[in-house]
């Protein structure tokens, strides 16, 4: 089956982009330095932020943000710049185009909500296009004890806090012992991405094996990031797609049968327990413990597991992030609205909107498990559901698991259409190019995007 979908702004926004690139000068092999202009004069009198209704659990948050900040704060209130766009791409990336000019003249919001992969966020904090926030933390003490420091830092580039997670996502799957003694797939020799990739290769050259590596086309997309290749190198503005690991993970992926495109909570639990599949992995992290842990307890035990980058560590994709315009005379106000965005306060208040990514703040995702095996008024899962489950029986100790997991993260990737992977190698995939064809490729128009 074709997986394709449409790049949607790639010429534009890189042409964009370009207006604030330095040309490449000196040894192309070392790193350019990411460098902030020095802030404008700051007034403080108002904050001005921009987001569209593109996704929804996110614009809900926002709304509420806005609505809880500016009563807070009467004298000073934040004004939004909400794009309605009817659930369109085109009016999205229309729109989004449209503001970063405006930044890129120096003008526009003060505050840039960054949501999956709308815009490519380090290569605009690698042009200057942020502000430096981390005096700001400094100056109020900000307490970082309860947010999970690698996420965070995945904002910080030379020291600099350009950048402020809000929510990620981690490669976690889920699976049962039975299936894997049925398999002979070994997590113990998951400890790198290669041993996984070994293991993988392994299934998926058994003959007769009936189940299937993974239920849902989104399980392996992001590869290339969670294993940690290093094939966009934007501090050096150039790609490499040489690496072996590359051409094994497309293999796997491409050998991965019976697609689906759910959220694999419910229906990933059911393919395992009916030896449909191996692995489930949530769209929604938050599930994991809740529905896909949860539905396994109710017929045999759980085993989760991460993919590991290729040095053994864990990779976060960060989902919702923001930042600051640099030449914004607001800086004071927008650290503000960023602190009560990142509050607990804020953050339990809008609980009911929490169940899409993992966020920052671990205090909130403990609540949001608790609520859900305590306090929750409706079922996890709907009575008619396809596996035919008639309970779900969550527990603390894949909650901790999950979060133990969290605690090991080592580094963060921002998601974006031009640099993922799978996305530059769809010929390949379709079947309309061999590999080094595709590759050779993809790596001339990755280089030309990371250079402009």
């Amino acid at each position: 089956m074709k997986n394709r979908r449409s790049t949607r702004y790639c010429l534009p926004l890189a042409c964009l982009l370009a207006l604030t690139a330095c040309a490449p000068g000196g040894d192309a092999a070392e790193p350019a330095p990411v460098s902030v202009p020095p802030p404008v004069e700051q007034t403080n009198t108002e904050l001005h932020i921009f987001y569209t209704d593109a996704d929804a659990i996110q614009t809900s948050t926002l709304d509420a943000a806005v609505t809880q900040y500016n009563q807070r704060h009467p004298d000073n209130p934040v004004t939004a710049e909400k794009i309605f766009t009817d659930g369109s791409d085109t009016v999205r990336d229309e729109q989004t185009r449209r503001m970063l000019a405006e930044v890129m003249a120096g003008e526009g919001p003060d505050l840039i909500f960054f949501v999956d992969d709308s815009m490519d966020v380090e290569k605009m904090a690698r042009r200057g296009v942020f502000a430096d926030l981390e005096p700001y933390f400094a100056a109020d003490g900000f307490d970082w004890s309860g947010y999970n420091q690698a996420v965070m830092d995945g904002g910080v580039w030379d020291g600099q806090r350009l950048v402020i997670p809000l929510e990620y996502k981690m490669p976690i799957l889920y699976t049962t012992q039975t299936a894997l003694d049925e398999t002979g797939f070994s997590v113990e020799n998951c400890a790198t991405f290669d041993g996984f990739l070994t293991e993988a290769e392994k299934l998926q050259n058994t003959p007769g094996q009936t189940r299937s590596l993974y239920r849902t086309f989104l399980a392996f997309k992001d590869f290339a990031q969670y294993a940690a290749i290093p094939y966009a190198d934007y501090a050096r503005q150039r790609a490499d797609l040489s690496y072996p690991e590359l051409e094994r993970g497309l293999t796997v992926y491409q050998n991965v049968t019976d697609l689906y495109y759910d959220s694999d909570a419910v229906n990933g639990a059911g393919g395992i327990r009916d030896g449909l599949a191996l692995w489930c992995c949530p769209v929604f992290p938050p599930e994991g413990p809740l529905i896909a842990a949860g539905l396994i307890n109710t017929f045999d035990e759980p085993v989760m597991m991460p993919i590991r980058d290729r040095e053994g560590g864990i990779q976060a994709k960060i989902t919702f992030s923001v930042a600051a315009r640099n030449s914004s005379p607001n800086l004071q106000n927008a650290y503000e609205f960023i602190k009560f965005l990142l509050s607990e306060e804020f953050q339990l208040d809008t609980l009911m909107w929490r169940y899409q990514d993992l966020s920052v703040l671990d205090a909130t995702n403990a609540e949001y498990f608790r609520f859900n095996t305590t306090d929750r008024n409706t079922a996890l899962i709907r009575p008619d559901n396809s596996p035919g489950f008639q309970d779900v029986e969550p527990r603390q100790e894949d909650f901790d698991t999950l979060m133990q997991y969290a605690d090991e993260i080592s580094g963060t990737f921002y998601p974006v259409e031009q640099t993922q992977f799978v996305e530059m190698m769809q010929d390949c995939l379709d079947g309309e190019a061999a590999y080094d064809e595709a590759a050779k490729t993809a790596e001339a128009q990755l280089t030309i995007y990371l250079s402009e």
